[in-house]
Parts: structure tokens; sequence; C-alpha cells
């Protein structure tokens, strides 16, 4: 039988661990200072990505559609099967270049699929679909999986500026947060892949407040929740947000990550959110 191969881009913001553990194939996006051009998550560090940033406005771009053939090929001539997730093509050209790869291995077995999310909430829609997988779960099995968790994910995050998100073009429905008054912090989500305000908060602690909240809420109407936490380099905020969101649920995240170079170019360093998903039953 074919192996089910997991393919997604680095925008899904793993830590390395995962990502070897469940066999994930991750093709980098780019990150731009000026002339200087850096693989996302493989020629930067990220303490050495948000030094910089302080001092210089980076910028991003997506991957070619041959770096997606360089991918894909190798699992489609030992006739695995490949499961393709990535970022919201909303926010980004990363899909169509592994739509155009896809067009041009026409006899490769390939299922494209678009998250609608990034980050933390594409992490664990691409590990739930790695471990199940790794458990023998057929094509079509993962691709259902994959569908429902496209549908039930939610991501719910706070920034300190929207001046990055503006900066790179992403700010989406979130700018109608713009010139907002001193202390508010946009509550911002994702809808139909696009950022999207939530509401307004009057500083970090009652935002951070409210993002525990509005997870409880969910768990409170659709049970135990597959949850992970993110922050760019604000660590201290994203413990805090921790404590929160384990004081109400009960119980720890999945996993805890940062945001990579690209998510943190549009996002800034004081980006803290939360991604879930209610437990699935297959």
């Amino acid at each position: 039988m074919a192996d089910v191969r997991i393919v997604t881009d680095s925008t899904v913001d793993l830590p390395p661990e995962l990502v070897a553990r469940y066999g994930i194939t991750v093709v980098p996006l780019k990150v731009l200072f000026e002339q200087d051009v850096y693989r996302d998550g493989v020629d930067l560090s990220l303490d050495d990505f948000y030094r910089r940033l302080v001092e210089q406005p980076s910028s991003t771009s997506q991957p070619s559609p041959a770096e997606f053939l360089d991918v894909y090929q190798p699992f489609s001539e030992q006739g695995d099967s490949i499961v393709s997730i990535h970022i919201s093509a909303a926010l980004s050209g990363t899909h169509q270049s592994a739509q155009l790869a896809k067009t041009m291995m026409l006899t490769a077995d390939i299922e494209l699929i678009d998250s609608k999310v990034t980050s933390v909430g594409l992490g664990l829609i691409v590990v739930a679909a790695a471990r199940a997988a790794q458990e023998g779960w057929n094509k079509h099995e993962v691709i259902h999986f994959v569908n429902w968790l496209v549908d039930n994910v939610r991501v719910y995050f706070m920034v300190d500026t929207l001046d990055y998100l503006q900066r790179g073009g992403r700010i989406g429905r979130a700018s109608a947060f713009l010139g907002t008054l001193l202390n508010i912090k946009p509550l911002l989500t994702l809808s139909d892949g696009l950022v999207t305000p939530h509401e307004k908060v009057r500083g970090r602690n009652k935002c951070l407040d409210r993002i525990a909240e509005i997870t409880k809420e969910f768990s409170e109407q659709r049970g135990q929740l597959v949850y992970s936490t993110l922050h760019g380099n604000a660590p201290q905020l994203r413990q805090e947000l921790e404590e929160r969101l384990v004081g109400r649920l009960g119980y720890e995240p999945e996993y805890r990550t940062r945001a990579g170079a690209v998510i943190g170019t549009h996002t800034g360093p004081g980006v803290v959110g939360v991604a879930f998903h209610p437990v699935y039953n297959k």
C-alpha cells in the first residue's frame, strides 16, 4: 500500500522535533533583508531574525513551482500519495506555486489543500494529518480529516502593533483597527483565510484574558480541545497566555512554538496567540 506523505510550507512554524517525529516535509518560503535572502527556518535563526527585524524591515517571497517539484517527484516515483497542506491562498501565492507544480506532474497522486490559516493554526492541522498518516490511515481518510480540521480550527492572536501587517500588505479586514486609541489592543482572528478583526480590548492583560475566555467558550460548546500557543519574540506574554488557558481548560497545549521569520515579518515580534480545534472522532 502506498504511503501518505504530508507536505507543507515553512509558515507552519512547527518545532523541528515535531517535523522529524512525524516525517513532515517542509518547503521553505524566503525572507529578504534588502539584498540578503534567507530560507525561512533554514538559513537564519529566529533570535537573529528578530534582532535584525527591529533594525531593518524585511519582506517575504513564496517558493517557486520548481521547489515543489523537487519535493513531489521523489515521493511520486516511489508510488506514494501526497497530501500538501499550505498557508491560506488569500495570504500567499504558495498554494498557487504548489498547484503549478502539480500540473507538471499529471500522473502523480497529489491532493492540495488550502488550510485558510497559517502558523500555529496550520501547524495543528499538519501535525494531526501527519500523525494520522503515520498510524496507517489511507489517503481518503487523511484528506477527509484535513478538510474537517480546516473547517474546525480557530486562531486568535494579539499583535503589539498593526504596522507590520500594514507594511506587508497582509492587514486584510483588520485595517478597520488602524488609528485606534492608545493602549487599545487589536484581538485578531483568521476568517475566510484573511486577517480579520475580532474585537478591540483595552490593554495587554485584558486581551490575553479575552483570548483565554474565547477558547474556554468554544470548549464549552464543542468539548475538549487540541490547542497550541505561539509567540514571536515575547516569551513572557506566551507564558501569561498559557497560564490563563491552562487555568480555564485544565490541560496543557499540544505544543508550544514561535512565529517563524515569514510570519514574524508580517506580525512583528510582539505577536502572541492560540490555535485550537475540537477532538476528532473518526
